[in-house]
């Protein structure tokens, strides 16, 4: 008896010093100073001084986000620093056999089913209920991409400070919209979406830093 329990005990502790613990994903997503390689989807982007770059954990189709730094408060009248949209820019990642076509009837028309549609709309949320603007063909590192520039209405309420009927101001709803970029583009298998987005008081000089920042994506030299 005493044997068997010596065993009960022993066994449980060897199997665990014996079996290998779960390795961690590898991190292929790596930051210095502002620059982020991305070993997995090969490429490479440099970012602004002004703008705070955050990587993602693996797994993930989110590779990276931007924020951008002591951005400024809409003027609009009830608005504040905490109902403004802080300047945003995320680049997700994932392959696919879809063709760009594809991909992109999959994501703006809802056609096709494209692998993990969903989970790149839920972070793609300038998309949804969204205006276009403007679509056109452009280039990223010699690769043809498609770009579409969007407006999303919103309404927000606020603080008016300057209406004196309380200590606290009054109530006013704010109706303005979100202005931003939406570019899709493919090489091989690996597709590419990168969205940009801001209060549309802040979109033209914002739009200028987005651009700025998307010349610099290089792709790695294939080995």
């Amino acid at each position: 008896m005493r044997n068997l329990l010596i065993r009960l005990v022993v066994l449980p502790i060897l199997f665990l010093i014996i079996l290998p613990y779960p390795s961690k994903a590898e991190n292929t997503g790596v930051l210095k100073k502002n620059v982020y390689t991305d070993t997995k989807f090969g490429f490479q982007l440099t970012g602004l001084d002004n703008w705070k770059m955050k990587s993602e954990k693996e797994p993930s189709l989110l590779r990276l986000v931007m924020t951008q730094k002591n951005y400024k408060a809409s003027n609009i009248p009830g608005s504040t620093q905490y109902t403004t949209s802080i300047p945003t820019i995320i680049i997700l990642a994932d392959t696919t056999s879809f063709t760009l076509k594809q991909v992109e009837q999959s994501l703006f028309e809802q056609k096709g089913n494209m692998a993990n549609r969903n989970e790149f709309l839920m972070k793609l949320d300038l998309i949804a209920n969204s205006e276009y603007l403007e679509i056109q063909d452009i280039t990223v590192d010699s690769i043809p991409a498609r770009d579409y520039t969007l407006k999303q209405s919103y309404k927000r309420t606020g603080e008016d400070i300057r209406v004196h009927d309380s200590m606290y101001g009054s109530t006013v709803i704010i109706n303005d919209f979100l202005a931003g970029h939406v570019v899709l583009f493919k090489k091989d298998r690996n597709v590419y979406v990168i969205q940009f987005s801001c209060e549309r008081e802040f979109f033209y000089p914002n739009s200028v830093e987005f651009q700025k920042i998307l010349a610099s994506w290089k792709f790695s030299p294939q080995p």
